[in-house]
Formats: C-alpha cells, structure tokens, sequence
C-alpha cells in the first residue's frame, strides 16, 4: 500500500493529497455561488435607492451593493487565498443577472434600459460592479503572486551564482 503523492508547486506551498485538494476546491466554488446569488438579489433590488442629501440624489443602492461585493471578493480571498472563487463570483453572478438585466419577463423591470427616455445607468453600473470588482481583486492578486515568484526567482538565480558564499554566511541565505 502506497501513501498518497503530495508534491510541492513552484510557489513554495505544500499541496494536499488529492482528495483534500479536491474538496477544498469544491467548497471554495460552493462558498462563491452562494456569495454571488446573496449579492444578486442585494445589488439587483437596492441599486436604484436613492437619498436626497441637501438637494443632491445620492446613489446609496449603488454604493451598498459595490460594498457588499468588494466584502464578499475580500472574504473568499482571506478564507481561501486563492483566485478561483474570485473568477467563479464574477462568472455565476454574471449568469444569475441576466433574468434581471433582459427585456423578457421579469427582466427590465428590475434592470430597465431607459424610463421616460432616459437611460438608466445604474443598471450597467451594477452590472459592472458584480462582475468588476472580483475580477479586478483576483487580477491584483495575480499581478502581486508574479512579481513576488519574479523576485523570488530572481534572487534564486543571483544566490547560484554566488555559491556557497551566501550559505556559509552570518546572515544567512536570502528569502
């Protein structure tokens, strides 16, 4: 009997078995599209709340619904610390607006394009929010996880070249 292969990836991080890895995955997706139906039904029902603040409309909806998203980007990230969750809010929150966002039944009604002729923006607006801030939050990620392997691969390479200098020295090897 064999014990399961666990390997080490590029960036340092021990991996599961693959049992573990697979459920942690499949937790990290179902934490996602429960986030994303949670914030549909926030975004879509509240974006048009307006409060009127000495003689100015402020879009207090639009506001609460970008704050809620950027809290359910920024808590999938802290609970999981990877980007899959991130993608898979932006995608299943992209499926479930589109009942809302169309002329059908039951979508413009929630999301209408234009009321009396004028455009309403906030319906894009919100449509730009729930798909927008997690991805932008997994792209910064990402872009920080690059610079940090560059560096990291960087300092391998200057390290090899040195020797054993670096190894034998007071301060140690670099990290």
């Amino acid at each position: 009997m064999t014990a399961p292969r666990v390997s080490t990836p590029p960036d340092g991080r021990p991996a599961r078995a693959d049992g573990a890895d697979l459920a942690s995955r499949v937790a990290q997706v179902v934490a996602a599209i429960v986030l994303a139906a949670v914030s549909v039904l926030l975004m879509v029902t509240t974006h048009r709340t307006t409060a009127e603040v000495a003689g100015v409309d402020l879009p207090v909806g639009l506001v609460l619904g970008g704050a809620f998203q950027l809290a359910a980007s920024v808590f999938l990230l802290a609970a999981t610390g990877r980007r899959l969750p991130l993608v898979v809010l932006a995608f299943v929150w992209a499926l479930l607006v589109i009942p809302f966002a169309g002329t059908g039944a039951g979508g413009g009604v929630l999301m209408p394009g234009s009321i009396a002729g004028r455009a309403q923006f906030s319906g894009w607006i919100v449509q730009f929010l729930g798909v927008g801030i997690p991805l932008v939050l997994a792209a910064i990620v990402w872009v920080r996880r690059i610079r940090r392997l560059t560096r990291a691969r960087r300092g391998a390479s200057a390290d090899e070249g040195r020797g054993d200098a670096v190894e034998g020295s007071a301060r140690g090897p670099r990290r």
